[in-house]
């Protein structure tokens, strides 16, 4: 997932906040003055310039780590009294002007419906089937297919051939999308230990990774382990792998090349391991983060109504709407920088907006197909309120899902052909209309 910043606003709610895409790795520890002002952007070196668009080198990825784990949130001051509205002016002939009415926010406001006590969001049973249906199968196959890619990298590295470097290939693909599915609930561990940013750190600059290749250091698992974010995980395994555009034979590859995939293929794998672990067991002294969240409202340290946990995947399903179109569809189209897509180097760009999707569906839903699992849901919540609701979300899914499969691929050749643009502005908008049905409609739902 892509570096944003997670502003605490109350228990079970985050305010997410785009960093920026060519400012996402400044070295060092920023001051208020430059987040506001943030320094001239360095430049960098490009590696390649195939495109016919405008690939401009970015300064690197830098995931989380940023959530502020935290106790609950402060009461909110109370709101101040509106003021009266200023009288009427004097009317024509007719009579004076009545004195206008107080002042009021309300019709700026999206219109809300108040459930009666009987029908408020109070099922534990979403709550827990939400992590024994999905996540926790979601992250068992995740550790499946990253220990399939650990060890598809090391046959490569030991008997080079076209043919291991094919099975390595399409294991990083087939790892993908267990992990691009798991995006609409990465909060929790995957947010406050930093897992996240060390499977997934992008956009990723290319030059971080060649700096680590030019060094004269042993590129061993515990050094690698060591490094910072953007110079292992997913898209660092993914340029060793594919190069710049997808197009990397086996004659490119250098004895250095295998030294660091032999080192970051075992640290990856256990970085997914560590992320199951997080949820089921505990890690790093901390308590396994699912008994935090089944127990929402019942002595969890972390979500003290089921509100609050029923809110927080509301909001999963928020954060990967809004990032996957206005982040990782716009901002690449917006700029038309085929550098901002997040699997460039495989080329794969388009199967990770479909895994994306699939992630909010999932969510939504309460199932894991991949898995074979499915369990009490968010949808099954709102079909008991409103009914045309859940059917209104579930077509505008289906929609949505057909407009990316219409995008021709891969978008890192098509994303700046003019033909192609009203197929990814036809997806953008789609993703966009269900980010706004859960955030104006779903929402205030389950928070009442």
């Amino acid at each position: 997932m892509k570096k944003k910043l997670k502003i605490w606003t109350g228990i079970g709610t985050y305010a997410l906040m785009n960093v920026g895409a060519m400012t996402l790795a400044i070295p060092g520890t920023a001051n208020a003055d430059e987040l506001i002002n943030p320094p001239e952007e360095t430049t960098s070196v490009l590696i390649s310039d195939n495109h016919a668009c405008i690939p401009i080198a970015v300064e690197g990825g830098g995931e989380g780590g940023d959530e502020i784990e935290g106790g609950e949130g402060g009461e909110g001051g109370e709101g101040g009294e509106g003021g009266e509205g200023g009288e009427g002016g004097e009317g024509g002939e007719g009579g004076e002007g009545g004195e206008g009415g107080e002042a009021s926010l309300e019709p700026l406001l999206p219109s809300r419906v108040f459930l009666p006590p009987s029908q408020k969001f109070r099922d534990h049973q979403v709550i827990a089937d939400f992590v024994d249906q999905l996540v926790i199968p979601n992250y068992e196959l995740l550790t499946v297919r990253s220990g399939e890619l650990s060890e598809s990298i090391a046959a490569f590295v030991s008997n080079p051939s076209a043919a291991t470097l094919a099975a390595a290939q399409e294991t990083w693909l087939a790892a993908r999308t267990p992990w691009e599915e798991s995006e609409a609930f990465a909060f929790g561990p995957a947010a406050f230990l930093g897992l996240d940013a060390e499977l997934d750190d992008w956009p990723l600059n290319e030059v971080d990774v060649i700096a680590v290749l030019e060094s004269g250091d042993a590129l061993t698992p515990e050094y690698v382990d060591g490094l910072q974010t953007s110079q292992k995980g997913f898209h660092a395994i993914g340029f060793l792998l594919f190069g710049t555009d997808n197009d990397k034979d086996l004659t490119a590859f250098t004895p250095r090349d295998l030294e660091y995939l032999a080192a970051i293929g075992p640290v990856f794998d256990q970085t997914a391991n560590d992320l199951l672990l997080s949820w089921t067991e505990g890690i790093d002294g901390n308590p396994a983060f699912r008994s935090e969240f089944i127990n929402a409202g019942e002595g969890s340290n972390i979500y003290p109504t089921v509100q609050a946990a029923g809110e927080e995947i509301v909001q999963g399903i928020i954060g990967i709407l809004d990032e996957l179109g206005n982040v990782k569809i716009g901002e690449a189209m917006d700029t038309q920088n085929p550098f901002l897509l997040e699997s460039r180097f495989s080329q794969s760009s388009l199967e990770d907006f479909q895994a994306n999707l699939n992630s909010a569906q999932n969510a939504y839903l309460g199932e894991y197909p991949a898995g074979g699992t499915a369990g009490h849901s968010l949808s099954d919540f709102i079909a008991t309120i409103d009914p045309n609701l859940d059917a209104q979300i579930q077509a505008q899914l289906q929609v949505a899902f057909n407009n990316i499969e219409a995008i021709p691929g891969p978008i890192e050749k098509t994303l700046c052909d003019s033909s192609a643009e009203p197929q990814i502005t036809a997806a953008q908008d789609s993703v966009l209309e269900l980010f706004d049905v859960f955030e104006q409609q779903v929402l205030p739902l389950v928070q009442q």
